[in-house]
This record gives structure tokens, C-alpha cells and sequence, in this order.
């Protein structure tokens, strides 16, 4: 199984939440995709998904969010972990419309995302 990560951020944040999902070690997990632009996951997604465990995303600024939003009929049955730039009640809103199993937000350390990722990944190597 493959791990889609998409981050327009390359440095910063991006690079922080890299390192962490770099971190997690799963029998199953064949490798992580790394998607920089919004059109090269898009592409990327209509292709066969029947081997990608989670797509992380993260959303650094609202307008990473919007692109996301703009793809969400793509991601509609996929397991997603979202970031989010804020806390703010509309962006919160809105990353809820991608049905995301885990919601959280970019100002975190990321040690939430690394044990529900290594959970998710449990699970799906269990066939949950």
C-alpha cells in the first residue's frame, strides 16, 4: 500500500510533517507519494486507488484548503488525515466537507497525526 502526502509547503511545516510520516515504519506500506501541486494529486487520483492506504494533506494556508476542496469528489472514499492552516469555525467547516478521519491542525507538533496514521496503518494491515 502507498501513502499519498500532499503539501505545497516544501520547508516549514512541510517539512516537519515529511519527517514524521517518513518516521512510521509499516509492513505494508510500500512508500509515500509526495504531491506538490494540487493537479499532479488530481492526476494521480484518477488513477487506480485500491493501493493507497491514507492520503495525508495538508492544508498550510486557506488557499492549499480551497484547492483541496476543489478535489473532493475525488478523495470521497478515500481515508484521509487533513491539516488545517486554522481554527477558525468557517475552516473548520470546510475541511469537514472532505470527511476526514482525523482532523488537525498545522500549529501542532504532529505527534497526533504520527499515532493515527501508525493506527490507520495497523488497521489496514489487519483488513479493518
Amino acid at each position: 500500500m502507498n501513502l499519498l502526502f500532499y503539501s505545497p509547503a516544501k520547508d516549514g511545516v512541510g517539512k516537519q510533517l515529511q519527517a514524521v510520516i517518513e518516521s512510521i515504519e509499516s509492513p505494508t506500506l510500500e512508500g509515500m507519494e509526495i504531491h506538490r501541486t494540487i493537479g499532479s494529486l488530481s492526476r494521480r487520483l484518477c488513477q487506480a486507488t485500491y493501493n493507497v492506504a491514507v492520503t495525508v494533506i495538508l492544508a498550510a494556508t486557506k488557499e492549499d484548503l480551497a484547492d483541496a476542496l476543489s478535489i473532493k469528489e475525488l478523495i470521497w472514499d478515500i481515508r484521509i488525515i487533513l491539516i488545517l492552516p486554522d481554527r477558525e469555525e468557517d475552516t473548520i467547516a470546510k475541511g469537514h466537507t472532505l470527511r476526514p478521519r482525523f482532523l488537525t491542525y498545522a500549529d501542532g507538533n504532529f505527534v497526533d497525526v504520527a499515532a493515527v496514521l501508525h493506527k490507520m496503518l495497523a488497521n489496514n494491515e489487519a483488513g479493518l
